[in-house]
């Protein structure tokens, strides 16, 4: 049981508070104890061992007692009360962009809708028109949000792909005869949404069978398919593809669970040739790369096997070679308490340090973003002081003093010329007014791009996946004014946005528009969220030459300083 694990427990219950009507108090402690949780520096492990929960602002004694009940069973008894009363399907509701758990219960007790289905049917028959605060715009908001809920049916944000994943192989490796728990599908290809996770369990070939039995007895796995492949999902419902297999196998079942369909049915293509079938190819292959030599071919990488046109002949230039993890030098776009992040400048910085990165690159909130404490001109220089100080302190590592300035409608930011002139960098970002054409999204954007202060673009097209698919720009367009004015577009890499889309990372390279890998962060933990952002621009690939992550501080001022230019 981690942090991440607990904190949702208790968000879970404080929504359902929420769905009952109950008292709202109770459901804002748990939810602000779900937060702060999440953000101590230490174990859930060792708070409790330490028996430190009830020393957290925020943590009562009440909420303390409930964490430990979640720690020790995985859920706690106002917790079970509370689920006894809310159909599960009330839930599903909330997954629906904008519609939070008053009005959800509103569709619940008085609209009688207690599922996505219920919801369709009222749409259908327009039988909300009756319930209040549900008018022409929200019933059409409503019918939006269903759709991309269906779209996005069955995908799974990366994070938690990896969270299920690693408890997977922590259940399997202890398994006698295991020699290795191997992962493939769209986790191992860096998608930036997970379907299902395609398991494979390497074993001693003479325990294949009791293996695979053990496996079918396991509480942690509810099976609903026992042919070759084991179909069926985790105690928390994540869905798996689960496969053992000999050593003598192991190469062809990871290629054909790495997937993508189309990227084996290129190599099945490219079998015919030599007259011998991919299956047979493989069989007698220790390694992937040993496949792809057979076939006369160029390694692909995992992160590129997607459609049929991604393998290349063995006189192809080889695949560039993404960023790794051990390239990167700093780490671009945090918040601090100043605006909403929930750690200090020196506690990002500490934790930096003691990773050996060598840079931090400070970006709070600008004024117009009231809702997260924005800086105010005054409280921007009082930072700047405070950098100041800890740069000398800390030396060689070094803090840069940037801002996530607020993208106005019109295109202009929220800070002057004046104040803009004073940062490292400034990174330019829109948190309002998504009702946008494309063409006015991207003239917007553009506009801000032409400011000579602003030296990056922040989640260009504002999306939230699997939440809402964020304003519609013109990407091509958008990469050629960046090209032109001489500015960068970050991957966000909160495993909510990854945002540039990784579609548009080869094309960047074109242009040479750099990339920066940037976590967003808003705690420490949220700092090492840049691992999900290597793993997705792997799939452009970003190369660490166009990644400013992975410049020198140096480097990277440097670069921001000299394509300032007169407006």
């Amino acid at each position: 049981m981690t942090k991440q694990d607990a904190a949702e427990v208790l968000r879970h219950y404080a929504v359902l508070v929420e769905l009952l009507g109950d008292d709202p108090f109770r459901a804002r402690a748990f939810d602000n104890a779900a937060r702060m949780l999440e953000v101590q520096p230490e174990s859930l492990e060792t708070l409790l061992a330490e028996k430190r929960l009830h020393t957290i602002k925020g943590i009562g004694k009440g909420v303390a007692a409930a964490i430990m009940e979640i720690a020790e069973r995985g859920t706690f008894a106002d917790l079970e009360e509370a689920q006894e009363k809310v159909p599960v399907g009330v839930l599903d509701l909330l997954r629906i962009e904008g519609l939070g758990p008053k009005r959800a219960r509103t569709l619940w007790m008085e609209g009688k809708v207690a599922s996505l289905e219920q919801l369709d049917s009222a749409l259908q028959t327009d039988r909300l028109a009756a319930l209040s605060g549900f008018g022409a715009k929200s019933v059409e908001k409503l019918r939006a949000g269903l759709a991309f809920l269906r779209a996005m049916s069955g995908r799974h944000w990366r994070h938690h792909a990896h969270r299920a994943a690693d408890a997977i192989r922590e259940t399997l490796s202890g398994i006698a005869g295991t020699r290795q728990v191997l992962f493939g599908g769209s986790l191992r290809r860096g998608m930036e949404t997970v379907g299902d996770l395609d398991v494979v369990v390497v074993v001693e070939a003479d325990a294949l069978t009791s293996v695979r039995e053990y496996v079918l007895t396991l509480p942690d796995f509810i099976w609903h398919e026992t042919g070759e492949v084991l179909k069926g999902h985790t105690k928390n419902g994540f869905p798996i593809d689960l496969s053992v297999t000999s050593p003598r196998e192991a190469v062809l079942r990871k290629l054909i669970a790495t997937g993508s369909k189309e990227h084996v049915a290129a190599l099945r293509e490219a079998a015919a040739p030599v007259q011998r079938t991919l299956d047979e190819i493989a069989l007698g292959c220790e390694s992937e790369e040993d496949v792809y030599r057979e076939l006369g071919l160029t390694y692909t990488p995992p992160a590129l096997r997607e459609g049929m046109d991604s393998v290349r002949s063995r006189q192809s230039l080889p695949y560039p070679q993404p960023v790794s993890s051990e390239q990167i030098r700093g780490i671009l776009h945090c918040h601090t308490t100043a605006s909403d992040g929930h750690h200090t400048l020196r506690e990002l910085a500490e934790a930096m340090i003691a990773k050996g990165y060598e840079y931090l690159g400070i970006a709070d909130h600008s004024q117009s973003a009231a809702y997260a404490r924005g800086l105010t001109p005054d409280r921007v220089r009082i930072q700047w002081a405070e950098i100041d100080v800890l740069n000398r302190e800390l030396a060689p590592f070094r803090i840069l003093k940037g801002t996530e300035a607020d993208i106005l409608a019109d295109g202009r930011l929220d800070f002057d010329d004046d104040l803009l002139a004073g940062f490292d960098f400034v990174v330019a970002s829109v948190h309002s007014g998504f009702a946008m054409s494309e063409s006015a999204a991207t003239e917007r954007l553009c506009r801000a791009l032409s400011n000579t202060h602003v030296n990056i673009l922040g989640h260009p097209t504002g999306r939230l996946l699997l939440e809402r698919n964020g304003y519609a720009v013109n990407h091509e367009k958008l990469l050629e004014c960046a090209a032109q004015h001489g500015k960068a577009i970050e991957l966000n890499c909160n495993p909510h946005r990854f945002d540039l889309d990784w579609r548009w990372l080869a094309r960047a390279e074109e242009l040479g528009v750099p990339v920066p890998l940037c976590p967003d962060a808003h705690s420490i933990e949220g700092l090492w969220d840049i691992r999900f952002g290597i793993e997705v621009a792997a799939k452009g690939p970003l190369t660490a030459a166009n990644c400013p992550s992975a410049w020198t501080a140096d480097q990277f001022v440097t670069w921001c300083d000299t394509r300032k230019r007169p407006l």
